[in-house]
């Protein structure tokens, strides 16, 4: 039987509410995502460079999603330790920590040019 979109949509909020429930890397990149976010709208960034910064939040946490959800799916199958359950683990944890190499460059882009003109105008 085909479930409605609403149930659809709850089932990935409690998905994410879990995740920053349990898992410190998460709430830890929220507390970023906000402090981004708020800088950014002290700095008065245009929509452009706000579309950016929240891309780029939006490609951490759903990388950060991806790696927990992973991490729980190796522990379930894999009760061992094993090679390739490892491997599995560290590639996720190396995809989380590329996307955060990506915002924080995207982040270097966007904020320095304003901080820089505030410090020095």
């Amino acid at each position: 039987m085909s479930r409605g979109w609403l149930e659809s949509f709850r089932d990935a909020a409690a998905g994410v509410g879990l995740a920053v429930r349990s898992q410190r890397n998460v709430r830890l990149h929220l507390l970023f995502a906000l402090a981004a976010l708020g800088l950014g709208l002290y700095l008065r960034l245009g929509r452009a460079e706000l579309a950016l910064v929240a891309l780029a939040i939006g490609l951490v946490l759903g990388a950060e999603l991806l790696n927990s959800a992973l991490e729980a799916l190796v522990d379930l199958v894999s009760a061992q330790q094993h090679p390739l359950a490892k491997a599995a683990k560290d590639m996720a944890a190396g995809a989380v920590l590329v996307a955060a190499a990506a915002a924080l460059a995207v982040g270097w882009l966007v904020f320095l040019p304003h901080l820089r003109a505030r410090v020095f105008p």
